[in-house]
């Protein structure tokens, strides 16, 4: 006959007690996310351009090749960000286990919306937007000012004092970083600031009889639609290359321009996606730049400016005007 203490009755009740309750957590759990079910991921577009496909594609082809079960539902604001409310509304009702987005607008209506779900955001303008957000992290744009300078100096390997026409309001720091960058480089940046339309042509004139090259800055005020011919002209009169801050930029008349793999950056978010899948938080996934650079050039630009380019670096361009 065996006899059953107070002190083993108390373990006893403990270890039922814990049993029951990791049980309804086990159920939870695959009631939320059955075993080997796929992962639910809703796709926000911006707009139904060739690059935000190419992203898309790039982003479910790599999580096919690692092995990554998911169905996908994808959404788009077709260029107009009034059409971000509706997206959302049927996202959130989804219930989607991620949200990749690709573009500005796509990414803030999904910020501003789904506050816990995580969010892998492509084809932003500033990597630097997606910091301290606990549930984002992605790619952005911008190629570090140390690949674009040592692009440049590769192009135009004769440069030594680069100009550029920038908003403090927008651009200081960025500004600020650039200048202590080039010096690494062996180049001067002569930095002109400019708050209003109005004084950009003041501006361009003082940055005429000092640099060797106008480097395009993204920047919404100076490099505004409006401002593209004003701009490009400059060029061509005093003979200064223009590196634009994007490849119609340069089949407009720029010299080159940095460009992306479109592709390779979707793959890049769905790295980042696995991570988050395998219980990362989003937010402790640093953003990245894109890591594959490409480059435009405008080889007429580049004749009339009697500048030489090397047989290899014509081939080596993405695109060629």
């Amino acid at each position: 006959m065996s006899v059953v203490t107070y002190k083993d009755d108390m373990n006893l009740n403990a270890r039922t007690h814990i049993a029951t309750i990791l049980l309804a957590v086990a159920a939870a759990l695959s009631s939320a996310h059955p075993a080997g079910a796929n992962e639910r991921i809703a796709v926000l577009v911006s707009m139904d351009a060739r690059p935000f496909q190419d992203a898309v594609a790039g982003f479910q082809e790599h999580l096919a090749k690692q092995g990554v079960r998911a169905d996908y539902e994808q959404f788009s604001l077709r260029g107009d960000s009034a059409n971000a409310a509706a997206a959302m509304h049927k996202i959130k009702q989804g219930r989607f286990d991620l949200i990749y987005t690709l573009g500005s607008p796509a990414t803030e209506a999904a910020v501003d919306a789904a506050k816990d779900v995580p969010i892998i955001a492509g084809i932003i303008l500033k990597q630097e937007t997606l910091a301290n957000m606990p549930n984002v992290t992605g790619v952005g744009l911008e190629f570090p000012l140390e690949t674009q300078f040592r692009l440049m100096q590769r192009i135009l390997p004769q440069t030594g004092t680069v100009g550029v026409i920038y908003n403090p309001r927008e651009n200081r720091k960025k500004v600020e970083a650039a200048s202590r960058v080039a010096l690494q480089f062996g180049l001067h940046l002569e930095a002109q600031e400019v708050s209003t339309p109005q004084d950009i042509p003041a501006a361009l004139e003082r940055i005429s009889r000092r640099a060797d090259v106008l480097w395009g800055l993204a920047d919404s005020l100076v490099l505004s639609a409006q401002l593209a011919k004003p701009v490009l002209l400059f060029s061509f009169r005093n003979s200064i290359p223009f590196v634009g801050p994007s490849a119609t930029w340069v089949k407009a008349g720029a010299l080159y321009s940095l460009d992306h793999d479109y592709h390779e950056i979707g793959s890049q978010c769905a790295e980042m996606a696995i991570k988050v899948m395998r219980g990362s938080r989003a937010g402790d996934v640093p953003p990245e730049a894109p890591r594959t650079v490409k480059y435009s050039l405008n080889l007429n630009t580049a004749r009339q400016m009697k500048i030489p380019l090397d047989d290899e670096l014509v081939r080596g361009a993405l695109h060629t005007y």
